[in-house]
């Protein structure tokens, strides 16, 4: 980074980002957590002052405008504030600098339905979260865990490797390597999935997880989540180790396209 300010926890987040979605779950922790620094439009008479929001008061954030219409820049610290401004050449007493607890900024953009963009012009690299997920970060939603689903009963066609959706199977496979708990994985095409537009595909994945850890599959729901393109329909199911039969048949009719390194699949492997 060319900033000399050292990276915090949310920097290197967003830094690994850059690299691959499978860093995602990451992000939104430390996304929630800490401190989240913002733009006021420069008046003398509030520098120093605190700033106190009420509601039905308009919102103090200074806003920017792109292709996808409002957003609010946020920071991860004081230090990338003053990176973004310095790289995007803003001229003194443009801007006053202020911070807040990050649910309560999540929670106020959520709500009112505006974008941010974090770290804007810095070395780290920018990200822009919606106000969807910046309401379910606020709430705890986003990171709550979800069931771990059971395989589900349908029609599953099996895909030639090089018909597999790469944009969804890079990520989902790095995810996979850095948890032991997750041994084999197969995609499948799902023949009654109905995805929206209907030009879109469906798929399932299929996991051989031991031991089942939920906030690890949430993990991996929310790395599916973002890295699938939007017109697709994409399930998660879990395999029930004691279904012998119906994974033997996997094995020898469809390879997994991912395997642990130390796994080797053989009835009863997972007792």
């Amino acid at each position: 980074m060319s900033n000399s300010a050292p990276a915090n926890d949310l920097d290197r987040a967003i830094m690994a980002v850059q690299r691959s979605k499978a860093s995602l779950p990451e992000l939104y922790r430390q996304l929630a957590a800490g401190e989240l620094w913002f733009l006021l439009p420069y008046h003398p008479e509030i520098e120093g002052e605190l700033l106190e929001l009420k509601n039905g008061s308009p919102l103090p954030f200074a806003s920017l405008t792109d292709q996808q219409g409002e957003a609010v820049p946020l920071f991860s610290s004081e230090a990338r504030l003053e990176e973004g401004l310095e790289k995007g050449r803003v001229p003194a007493r443009t801007y006053l600098a202020g911070s807040m607890p990050a649910i309560q900024v999540l929670e106020i953009l959520g709500k009112v339905g505006l974008r941010a963009v974090i770290n804007k012009s810095c070395a780290t690299g920018q990200v822009t979260i919606p106000p969807d997920l910046m309401r379910d970060l606020a709430d705890g939603s986003a990171l709550a865990p979800i069931p771990l689903g059971e395989r589900e009963h349908g029609k599953l066609k099996i895909l030639n490797p090089a018909d597999y959706p790469t944009d969804l199977i890079q990520p989902v496979f790095e995810l996979l390597r850095r948890h032991k708990n997750f041994r084999a994985a197969w995609i499948f095409g799902a023949t009654d999935a109905k995805p929206q537009p209907a030009s879109g595909r469906g798929y399932q994945l299929l996991l051989l997880m031991e031991p089942r850890d939920a906030v690890i599959f949430h993990d991996l729901n929310m790395t599916v989540a973002a890295a699938r393109p939007k017109t697709h329909e994409v399930r998660l199911g879990l395999l029930d180790e004691k279904d012998v039969n119906f994974i033997e048949q996997l094995f020898r009719k469809a390879p997994p396209f991912y395997t642990a390194a130390d796994y080797t699949w053989r009835p009863g492997s997972l007792a």
